[in-house]
């Protein structure tokens, strides 16, 4: 019997994930460039007013993206577990099917052997 996960491993729609990943990389790229830290200006109440002010536009923008990167993820995760149920049904049918043929020829060889 083969390892379960090798076999999870085998039905996973891997073409579609390598389609995707240039999509992601790309997103989880430009998210990380923007998280890294800026110096603090000279402390000044109108520039640091201003400054807050640019830092919270910079802020939304990334949870923009991020939640952008998010819808991605959660449609290709969902993609990904709509394959996987018709796989299943597949591999299902296909048993249902291989049970009913080794039936048949079960059958047919009996009456073979019974006619000989």
């Amino acid at each position: 019997m083969p390892i379960p996960w090798l076999a999870a491993l085998k039905i996973i729609p891997w073409g579609t994930i390598i389609e995707n990943t240039p999509v992601l990389a790309r997103s989880a790229e430009r998210l990380l460039r923007g998280t890294k830290s800026e110096p603090a200006p000279p402390a000044a109440s109108a520039s640091d007013i201003l400054f807050l002010a640019e830092r919270l536009q910079v802020l939304e923008q990334r949870d923009r993206e991020t939640a952008e990167l998010l819808g991605q993820v959660t449609a290709q995760m969902s993609a990904l577990a709509t394959a996987t149920e018709v796989l299943e049904a597949r591999v299902r049918w296909l048993l249902v099917l291989s049970i009913a043929l080794t039936a048949i020829v079960a059958v047919l060889a009996g009456v073979v052997v019974f006619f000989r």
